[in-house]
């Protein structure tokens, strides 16, 4: 063989290793690139899972809301009422929370800072929830309070208190108010129950099932319908145990409602940022 075909030939040889080692060199290239767009993947869907849990778990205690100026519009809702008379104890729920919201409206009306709003046209009156977050809305408040009364076949007692569930509108708002008003309500005699008297309730195949502040997860499940239709921060607050003569006599007879109704403005004042008044006007 000639020495010519012989340096042709290795020519030749060498042409394909080199093309060899290019193909190499792209390949562990595109590898390398598809790894490095993996970890990034990866490092984005954690960043994005880290800023969703810090988005639920931030502490409300840093949280304060925007409130505006006043006059504030308070839908003031007294629990049951009409045909309904709620829970049956030693004193029934309907009168109770009647004559709870009449004394907080009293409050309401004397301060002007306040404009308090029914959510239907008398205590007397039928009203679903539905048709009373309808009436509440039609009247743009700015907060809404629903009153309520608890009931056990046990010796329970003491308050607590449900805001708008977590992933809703005006949850953080309807928290904030919610510790207010516990806050309050310990502050004037009352026992907490569960986590400081700030819990969750939703709806599971037709039972209420219960949750305490600490859970912040965002579930399916509605709450309460007032509180799920409201179109404001809200708080249902179950203020007594009707069933227990002690709790009764502290927040649900005529002395223990006008305290609850004091109690109920002046978290009012507090989440607003207003002085309460001393005392009613003569």
């Amino acid at each position: 063989m000639s020495s010519k075909r012989r340096r042709t030939r290795s020519k030749h040889s060498k042409a394909r290793r080199v093309n060899w080692q290019l193909i190499a060199l792209v390949l562990a290239a595109v590898l390398g690139l598809a790894k490095l767009w993996q970890a990034g993947s990866r490092w984005r869907a954690q960043q994005a899972a880290l800023q969703e849990e810090s988005a639920v778990q931030e502490p409300d205690e840093l949280f304060r809301p925007e409130v505006g100026d006043p006059p504030y519009t308070i839908a003031v809702d007294a629990g049951h009422g009409g045909d309904d008379p709620g829970a049956t104890g030693v004193v029934v729920e309907r009168e109770m929370t009647a004559a709870t919201a009449q004394a907080l409206t009293a409050w309401l009306d004397a301060d002007p800072n306040y404009i308090p709003v029914p959510t239907r046209d008398g205590y007397d009156v039928t009203a679903n929830p539905t048709q009373r977050a309808e009436r509440a809305n039609s009247q743009n408040p700015d907060l809404l309070l629903s009153i309520h009364g608890n009931s056990a076949g046990t010796e329970a007692a003491g308050f607590e208190c449900y805001p708008i569930t977590p992933g809703r509108v005006w949850h953080r708002e309807s928290v904030y108010f919610a510790r207010l008003l516990a806050d309050g309500m310990e502050a004037a005699g009352s026992t907490l129950r569960g986590q400081r008297g700030v819990r969750y309730i939703y709806y599971e195949n037709g039972q209420k099932v219960l949750a305490e502040a600490s859970d912040r997860r965002v579930r399916a499940e509605e709450t309460f319908t007032l509180l799920e239709q409201a179109n404001c921060p809200a708080v249902l607050a179950e203020q007594c145990f009707v069933t227990s003569a002690a709790d009764v006599e502290l927040f649900g007879d005529a002395d223990g409602c006008a305290l609850a109704a004091r109690v109920y403005y002046q978290a009012i004042c507090a989440y607003f940022g207003t002085t309460p008044l001393e005392s009613l006007p003569q």
